[in-house]
Order: C-alpha cells, then structure tokens, then sequence
C-alpha cells in the first residue's frame, strides 16, 4: 500500500499496529512463564 489517503485509515493502521505488538507481548509473556515452569518442573523432579 502507498501513502496513507485519509486519516481514518491512519488511526486504523494504528490501532492495529498497537492490537499486534499487545498481541505479541502478551505471547511473550506467556511464553517465558511456560518456558520457566517447566524448568523448574525438570529441576524439581529429576531423578539424576
């Protein structure tokens, strides 16, 4: 896409800029506590 042509498709390609980089953050964040438990599941009961 070009130029931006009126100013209801500029606060639109904002507004879902913003919906995206929430959404990503927020997988982030669930993502390294996911990662976090099951480290410290292994940790807690490994048998080695």
């Amino acid at each position: 896409m070009g130029f931006l042509h009126c100013p209801i498709c500029g606060a639109l390609a904002f507004v879902s800029a913003c919906i995206g980089v929430t959404r990503f953050y927020m997988f982030y964040i669930l993502f390294g506590e996911f990662v976090r438990s099951e480290s410290n599941f292994k940790l807690k009961f490994s048998f080695y």
